[in-house]
């Protein structure tokens, strides 16, 4: 057993022992633990006082946390006019919502986020560790609102309008990021949302470039698109709509789209420096661009309840597949399957999406059983 190793199992046995306890058990000087200290530190390894040792197997989410409301209309929207509805309010935030649907798919999952010193923050930061996440690293920001999002759904579940106060994430800066980055470094897949600064963004992506960190990115819109630096090597998939690929392939989106239009917007995404790009079509399914090829999955006929989380959903089950070493075509499926399974709910993050239902409705998907 090597010096790191040796190190690495007395932190295990006691995260609090000191480097003058180590040095006299192992035999070389103090100063000669604490470079190896350093070194684990550096590494993401171990994540200072106490030593908290690294779990390999963990989904850093980077990104909002909010409180969504969301008032669905009991019929057709009338504009300039007074709507009946029905609201409800539920934790939102994008990297939120991956974060959870990780953890409720028996995946550790860990999210880095800043929420403020209101009760909406207290709710989301407590709701969201009751569902499994870790939120050891959130940050609560005194004097600070947390973020809110508030969407209007017509009768059909389809989004009409929404509206979204998120300036709370213009805090979250490179140097807050820096402050992390053991935290983060240490995680097998990191996964953000462009509800971060554009400079923070650079910094992640350039970071887990450097370090050959694997990087999930969500545009969340085609405005927060615009955040992406020009450079997006560093980012290994990213998961835009069709309109939010336009605007990261810098092609104007148009009145309709087509097969040739979808290799082109892929291309030109990748020729960014991005190895797996997932274009999102809603009813038309999905189009892979990658490193593994291309090809376009067809949707699952779904009876939809209502869209909201769909996506992150996508994404989060795309994540489910990567970490357990499928391959990125193979793991569109279970991206396209938690999705179905969120649709036909009015969750953003389907109770009904566990590990066992995931697998279960992929299988019988998988046999032309469409029922599930």
């Amino acid at each position: 057993m090597d010096r790191e190793q040796q190190i690495l199992a007395l932190i295990r046995q006691n995260p609090f022992i000191s480097q003058h306890e180590m040095a006299s058990i192992i035999g070389i000087s103090r100063s000669a633990v604490a470079g190896y200290i350093a070194a684990l530190t550096k590494k993401g390894t171990i994540r200072g006082r106490a030593y908290v040792t690294s779990d390999e197997n963990t989904v850093m989410c980077i990104g909002g946390a909010n409180l969504d409301s969301k008032a669905t209309s009991k019929q057709a929207i009338r504009l300039a006019s007074s709507n009946p509805v029905t609201v409800t309010e539920s934790c939102g935030g994008v990297a939120r919502n991956i974060a959870e649907t990780l953890a409720g798919l028996a995946c550790q999952a860990a999210l880095l986020t800043v929420v403020g010193d209101d009760k909406a923050g207290q709710w989301v930061l407590e709701e969201t560790r009751k569902r499994g996440v870790d939120v050891s690293q959130a940050i609560v920001l005194q004097g600070e609102n947390t973020g809110t999002y508030t969407a209007l759904l017509d009768a059909t579940g389809e989004m009409f309008l929404a509206f979204a106060n998120m300036d709370i994430y213009d805090k979250c800066t490179p140097a807050l990021l820096r402050d992390k980055w053991p935290h983060v470094a240490s995680a097998k897949l990191i996964i953000a949302d462009t509800n971060l600064p554009a400079e923070t963004l650079a910094e992640l992506i350039d970071r887990c470039k450097e370090e050959n960190l694997p990087l999930f990115i969500d545009p969340v819109s085609s405005e927060k698109a615009k955040k992406l630096p020009q450079d997006l090597h560093g980012v290994t998939a990213i998961f835009p709509n069709w309109e939010e690929a336009c605007q990261l392939a810098g092609i104007a989106p148009g009145s309709s789209s087509n097969n040739c239009d979808y290799s082109t917007i892929a291309g030109a995404i990748r020729a960014r420096g991005v190895r797996h790009v997932f274009i999102t079509l809603g009813s038309q399914g999905v189009i892979y661009a990658g490193e593994e090829g291309e090809r376009h999955f067809p949707p699952i006929p779904t009876k939809v309840v209502e869209v909201t989380g769909a996506g992150d959903a996508f994404v989060a089950g795309i994540a489910y597949g990567v970490m357990r070493q499928s391959t990125y075509m193979e793991s569109c499926m279970y991206g396209l399957t938690a999705s179905h399974i969120t649709l036909q709910t009015d969750q953003s993050v389907a109770s009904e999406l566990t590990e066992e239902r995931l697998q279960q409705t992929l299988l019988h998907l998988t046999k032309g059983d469409e029922s599930q």
